[in-house]
């Protein structure tokens, strides 16, 4: 008998078998299923999942998490060929994704459907209490209106949409920091829970001391250090560094043209 891979949404009660699959990998807890959650699943077994989204006319993946035996077999690439045709479905063309540095399966995959590598992104750990050792220029900390958000992403050279996607999460709180001429230097979304911020932007190294003080004022007494991802700024992560951040994870950034299925 033949055993056929199906690609179908996630249900809610996918949640255990994809939870499994992510510890077995070592990594955290996955966020529950939503929209944009596809499983492959075979003989009423969960070989793997994608989640994605829509962040303007781009899309992008979050997370695919599929076993070695399953790569071998495939499901990674079926999964990324279903999520285009999801994607294509909507009006997206273009989709961009992390990946681990040295996960080489998985960047096999990635590079076979025409992705390829744009920058480095670095996830850190930054222990709060090195803090006020950190040297840096002043700058003006403040919320962000959504009529700012395209002034932010085009001095930042953020991705358009970038900061409205960023909004849609509840516990974020979304700082700016604007410096004398009033020009955008800088940009966060802390996400007080973790307490993390995924989108952690400067123009300048020097800035990031005031954006990390403003940041600071709304953790929880409780958190000792921030988690924070830096995207292609090596001279920032060097002096996050040289104040006691650790690095967790090295991640590749690729992009691409979504292929035609």
């Amino acid at each position: 008998m033949v055993c056929v891979t199906v690609i179908r949404p996630a249900a809610e009660t996918d949640y255990p078998a994809f939870a499994t699959l992510y510890r077995e990998l070592g990594l955290e807890e996955p966020p529950p299923p939503r929209d944009g959650t596809l499983v492959a699943e075979r003989e009423g077994r969960l070989d793997g999942y994608i989640h994605f989204h829509t962040l303007g006319r781009i899309g992008y993946v979050r997370n695919l998490v599929v076993t070695d035996t399953s790569y071998a077999a495939g499901y990674g690439t079926d999964l990324m060929l279903a999520a285009a045709t999801a994607l294509r479905q909507v009006g997206v063309y273009e989709w961009h994704l992390n990946v681990r540095d040295g996960n080489t399966s998985a960047i096999q995959v990635y590079e076979k459907l025409g992705l390829r590598r744009a920058h480095r992104s670095t996830a850190l750990r930054f222990p709060w209490a090195r803090l006020p050792e950190l040297p840096g220029a002043a700058a003006t900390a403040m919320p962000v209106a959504p009529a700012e958000d395209d002034d932010i992403e085009r001095e930042l050279g953020m991705l358009a949409g970038q900061l409205a996607m960023a909004r849609l999460q509840p516990t974020n709180v979304l700082v700016q920091l604007r410096d004398d001429a009033c020009a955008p230097v800088g940009f966060a979304a802390f996400d007080q829970r973790v307490p993390g911020a995924r989108v952690f932007r400067v123009a300048h190294p020097d800035y990031a001391a005031s954006l990390l003080t403003a940041l600071h004022a709304h953790a929880q007494p409780t958190h000792h250090d921030l988690a924070l991802v830096v995207d292609d700024h090596e001279p920032l992560v060097e002096l996050l560094r040289a104040y006691g951040a650790t690095v967790k994870l090295s991640l590749l950034h690729y992009i691409g043209v979504l292929p035609t299925c």
